[in-house]
């Protein structure tokens, strides 16, 4: 039985939300319990009907600050983010799940749980939807690190591997990075070095270059780069997504025709949009520490977090953590 720690805290939506999934994934699967952190008297009516003995509510109530120093997470022991990660570190709960602050998440799961033997940095990582219905790109480093070599990046490769054959059962996943070029030599120092790295350790699968207008045309299941370029990636993405939604719904209001011209088109925005969803992939997951750990978007409705719970449960049940271990260990 997977055992998942939960923190309510911290999110957009509050409690409600984030019960809902917890209540539907309890009911949906069996094989699952939880450890749920957070304010027991909000959080206890919230699970009055739920199999008592496939969950446990831990009493907590400070919540870590969207901005939060390293130091400042350490000291906040009696919050429910650090006693979620604690969890996982001390062997009670399998794998640990927040809405709460990405940059506490990531930093307090790399200090308490410490990096795999090998990796030299831990990448969050995210899978994007494509052109290609049901079929995600997996991008990483999308924002654990500002800065990064080019054997963080062979690393981010490795696991990226890893995971788009494990979770999102990808077979031979191409692996690219991400440049302002598809030759050979184009890109940042670290980029150019981590296709060295790849080519001369022939990493299987790693096909070159990809510039970012191609990344989610379907063909590239895996790319990798520095933090900092694949956190801008990500947030230009979700922008130009909103921007084109919002232009096509003023579009279609225009007139009369427009909007019986959207009527005969509704089954296909339905399906575009269906297509778009990020909240169906859960959240970025931190790939290299000795953990599960799922960062679900600070707004997640019970959909979203639902499927965040989804590939915690997933990692655990293919060992994700181990199999990276293996493969550092070579």
């Amino acid at each position: 039985m997977a055992r998942i720690a939960v923190d309510l805290m911290g999110s957009d939506l509050g409690y409600g939300e984030l019960a809902k999934a917890v209540n539907q994934y309890l009911n949906e699967h069996a094989d699952s319990s939880f450890i749920l952190f957070g304010e027991e008297d909000e959080i206890k009516p919230l699970f009055a009907e739920a199999d008592q003995s496939r969950i446990k509510i831990v009493n907590t109530d400070q919540v870590i600050p969207m901005e939060i120093k390293p130091l400042d997470f350490l000291r906040a022991k009696d919050s429910s983010m650090y006693q979620a990660i604690l969890a996982v570190k001390n062997g009670e709960a399998d794998a640990a799940v927040s809405a709460g602050s990405t940059g506490g998440f990531v930093a307090g799961s790399t200090i308490l749980l410490r990096n795999i033997p090998g990796v030299t940095r831990a990448g969050l990582c995210t899978p994007f939807p494509t052109a290609v219905k049901n079929k995600p790109c997996i991008i990483l480093d999308v924002g654990a690190s500002n800065v990064n070599t080019g054997e963080d990046i062979y690393g981010f490769a490795k696991m990226g591997k890893i995971y788009a054959e494990e979770i999102t059962d990808i077979k031979n996943p191409g692996i690219y990075t991400l440049s302002n070029g598809t030759e050979e030599g184009k890109g940042t120092d670290e980029v150019v070095e981590a296709y060295k790295l790849l080519k001369e350790r022939n990493l299987l699968g790693f096909k070159g270059n990809c510039e970012a207008r191609n990344a989610l045309d379907g063909k590239h299941d895996v790319i990798v780069t520095a933090g900092f370029v694949g956190n801008v990636f990500l947030k230009a993405t979700e922008g130009t997504a909103a921007m084109m939604n919002d232009m096509i719904k003023v579009a279609f209001k225009r007139s009369l025709l427009t909007k019986i011209g959207y009527l005969f088109a509704n089954k296909g925005f339905k399906e575009m949009k269906t297509k778009m969803d990020y909240r169906r992939f859960g959240g970025a997951i931190l790939l290299g520490i000795n953990g599960v750990i799922v960062k679900a978007h600070g707004n997640s409705n019970t959909y979203a977090f639902y499927n965040a719970i989804r590939v915690a449960d997933s990692m655990v049940k293919h060992d994700i953590i181990n199999k990276i271990k293996k493969e550092f260990q070579q």
